[in-house]
């Protein structure tokens, strides 16, 4: 798959996310966040589509190696309850799946040296940005 797919966010959600990298044990996943942020489109609250996965929106997904279809809220890690609704942003897949819009996809490393292909189905936006 190659080229990655352009990535939206807010500058506060961009500046949320750099400060946690700067505060996170440096690893595959950070550095992963990393990447993405730096190739991402920074528009203001107004400007961000609603099928655009920020933090805390809920995003249904399927993974292609599996097909597998998870729904989930995209959350910071102190944000990660025993409800088995909210992915981390530092995980593989939640890291994958910020900016990104419906009925996109990405070809993303995942355990152990593998990769698949993540694509978004739905996105419903947060209750309040």
């Amino acid at each position: 798959m190659g080229v990655k797919p352009k990535i939206i966010l807010t500058r506060k959600i961009y500046n949320s996310l750099s400060a946690l990298i700067d505060s996170a044990p440096e690893d595959a996943i950070t550095e992963q966040l990393l990447d993405e942020l730096e190739r991402a489109k920074i528009v203001s609250p107004q400007k961000l589509p609603g099928n655009v996965v920020t933090m805390h929106s809920t995003v249904t997904f399927t993974v292609q190696s599996t097909q597998k279809t998870f729904t989930y809220e995209l959350v910071y890690p102190a944000e990660v309850d025993n409800s088995e609704h909210k992915l981390s942003i530092l995980t593989p897949v939640g890291s994958a799946l910020i900016g990104m819009q419906e009925g996109a996809e990405i070809d993303w490393p995942i355990a152990s040296g593998k990769k698949t292909v993540v694509h978004v189905e739905k996105v419903a936006p947060p209750a309040a940005l």
